[in-house]
């Protein structure tokens, strides 16, 4: 019992590692959209790669990045945000980074363990979510274990 007891903890803390390490990682991309680049430059770009629509859709990935980063850091709404951080991340693989496999080479291998670990994040469920701290979540987290 106290050895179940103890991967159960030691899963929800490396569970934790991984959202704020994977949020962290989409809240400094959206940083960089807002406030390195700013989002008329974010807005250029999107449109010299060839994205459709590119004012729209810089501005929904950064909103995206940051709100599901977040989202994903304190653990709130965590299959929403991890379904709308992969579905970014995938529209980025097909309209930005489908010519090669290696980032390197412009391909699509960052984007595309980005979009697996949002979905993994956003639906693995863990005890130490800011909704599980306001008793939001207990039953969810505990049927999780």
């Amino acid at each position: 019992m106290w050895k179940v007891a103890m991967q159960h903890s030691l899963r929800d803390v490396m569970n934790l590692i991984a959202r704020v390490v994977v949020g962290g990682t989409f809240v400094a991309h959206a940083y960089q959209k807002f406030a390195i680049n700013g989002m008329g430059a974010t807005v250029e770009g999107f449109g010299a790669m060839g994205i459709p629509l590119p004012a729209l859709a810089a501005w929904f990935t950064a909103l995206v990045e940051l709100l599901g980063g977040l989202a994903l850091v304190v653990g709130v709404a965590l299959p929403v945000a991890g379904a709308l951080l992969a579905l970014v991340m995938l529209g980025a693989l097909v309209l930005a980074h489908s010519s090669a496999f290696f980032v390197a080479n412009g391909g699509f291998e960052y984007v595309l363990v980005l979009a697996a670990a949002s979905l993994a994040l956003g639906f693995s469920g863990s005890r130490f979510t800011l909704a599980a701290a306001f008793g939001k979540d207990r039953g969810k987290a505990e049927a999780a274990s």
